[in-house]
């Protein structure tokens, strides 16, 4: 038998399938880090505006 001696996998293996994972989260992220961006951008423009609605009643009350 040509494959007698096979007891699961070897170190090659592993870092083929390790690199495979590692592609996919890279290629993942490319896709996702403009979108998380912008949602973190638009959050702190809206925690901005909020601040300086606060702060403007506050003056308003005084």
């Amino acid at each position: 038998m040509i494959l007698k001696n096979q007891k699961g996998q070897s170190a090659t293996e592993y870092m083929l399938i390790i690199a495979i994972v590692v592609l996919g989260l890279v290629a993942a992220a490319s896709r996702l880090i403009p979108k998380f961006q912008d949602g973190v951008e638009e959050l702190s423009n809206n925690v901005v505006e909020t601040l300086r609605t606060t702060h403007d009643m506050s003056k308003e009350g005084n």
